[in-house]
């Protein structure tokens, strides 16, 4: 198998992906947020660029069907229904619901995949689950959403978390962008708290008071599922 990452959004190119599935990681959090929301109940989530497409997209619906959610700059969006913390996706929330998301990384990687195999959610709520979808794969590409098309800490830990755990199942050719990756996971032993010990977005989040999202979003496995796209839109 043969494993390649893209370390942020802006960093996707179509030949990058073409033809090859695609695992989409935004740990802290419209990942998470999407994996919660499924496990709640949501019908479906149209991830979305930019605040107006979200608002036109909206327009196809009933108002009672939908829900407009996303944040920028890690704060609710002004209108919106619900931001981009996963612990507000509850089931009386979110269940049969479609979710309209326009987040400041992890939608954004999401609208670049043209072209791609397969694509799905993944994190560390759901680590083990994509593992188990991807062991029939040869060409597997984790795209991390990054931070303002920078590299984040949190994102890169997870996909190499994702390869460290293929390896106790198949043999792996890594690219050099996957093999640094994996040798920084391995060198605290996949310690999360000490490897993102300074990870901006992580920090960030904490000043910003989101501290027991933060906690919730590195929980490993707690769900066995993983959204999958399908024609523009991500379920179950």
């Amino acid at each position: 198998m043969q494993i390649d990452v893209i370390p942020y959004a802006s960093a996707i190119r179509p030949d990058l992906v073409k033809n090859r599935t695609v695992v989409v990681i935004d740990v802290l959090r419209a990942s998470s947020v999407m994996i919660t929301a499924m496990a709640n109940g949501a019908r479906a989530f149209i991830p979305v660029r930019t605040v107006e497409e979200a608002q036109q997209t909206a327009t196809a619906y009933s108002p009672d069907k939908i829900i407009l959610a996303g944040e920028r700059d890690t704060k609710l969006i002004d209108g919106f229904h619900l931001g981009n913390s996963p612990l507000d996706y509850t089931p009386e929330k979110v269940k049969n619901k479609v979710i309209i998301l326009t987040t400041s990384n992890g939608t954004k990687a999401l609208n670049q995949l043209e072209g791609a195999k397969k694509v799905m959610i993944g994190g560390f709520l759901n680590l083990e689950a994509v593992v188990q979808q991807l062991l029939n794969r040869e060409e597997v590409v984790f795209v991390c959403s990054g931070t303002n098309n920078n590299f984040s800490m949190d994102d890169a830990m997870c996909a190499a978390a994702l390869t460290d755990q293929l390896m106790l199942h198949k043999s792996l050719q890594l690219s050099d962008m996957a093999l640094t990756l994996h040798k920084a996971y391995k060198s605290e032993a996949g310690n999360l708290r000490k490897l993102l010990n300074g990870c901006y977005h992580l920090n960030l989040l904490l000043r910003n008071g989101f501290e027991e999202d933060v906690d919730y979003c590195l929980q490993k496995n707690v769900f066995n599922f993983v959204p999958k796209m399908n024609r523009k839109k991500l379920i179950r």
